[in-house]
């Protein structure tokens, strides 16, 4: 029986392939679960932030890019988050746009739900307000009692654009339910919030 060699061009074609793959899947895995900036949230309310948003309940503010494909899943674990602790918190969506854009800007998909989930909108022009939050990436969450007091700051997805349980997103159920005081602040995945993105995300 003849046994089936490969000819060097053809071994080398195969290896070359091989460790395209294997390397398009490493870039893709870390990607997934790179980090995006944040800076510390303030320990109280910004009165920037606390004159547009005024509540007397827990108050959770989320800074969102509408044009970063992450958004979708950071929107579905929100609603998760609501739907097991309900009527815990009012919710503040920081909504991204260029300084200089019509509110028309943020129009999209993301918007809409946000207002199906009944979550306040608040334009964010070059996301100054995300900013004074210490949210520096689309996803970033920060969570406040009643009192205005810190005690949540991170993401609430496990990486970009993935939806599941999560440690992150857990904490601040258990927040919500009275059954964990604070959490140290977790990872944010997401787009930056940044002057310029401009057609950089598309949905």
């Amino acid at each position: 029986m003849r046994s089936f060699r490969l000819k060097p061009a053809w071994l080398l074609a195969l290896l070359l392939w091989l460790g395209l793959i294997v390397g398009g899947y490493a870039w893709l895995l870390r990607y997934s679960f790179a980090a995006g900036k944040a800076s510390a949230s303030p320990h109280t309310i910004p009165s920037s932030v606390a004159s547009q948003a005024p509540s007397a309940r827990p108050q959770l503010f989320l800074a969102l890019h509408p044009r970063c494909p992450c958004s979708r899943a950071t929107l579905s674990e929100l609603a998760t988050i609501l739907s097991r602790a309900p009527e815990a918190c009012d919710v503040t969506v920081l909504m991204y746009k260029p300084a200089g854009e019509p509110d028309s800007w943020m129009e999209g998909a993301l918007l809409d739900k946000c207002r199906q989930m009944n979550c306040r909108v608040l334009p964010d022009p070059d996301g100054r307000l995300a900013g004074s939050l210490g949210s520096l990436t689309s996803g970033g969450v920060v969570l406040y009692d009643a009192k205005g007091r810190l005690r949540y700051q991170g993401g609430i997805t496990a990486s970009r654009g993935h939806e599941g349980d999560n440690a992150a997103k857990q904490a601040v159920i258990q927040i919500l339910r009275g059954q964990r005081d604070s959490q140290k602040s977790m990872p944010v995945f997401g787009c930056p919030i940044q002057p310029n993105p401009t057609e950089r995300y598309s949905l």
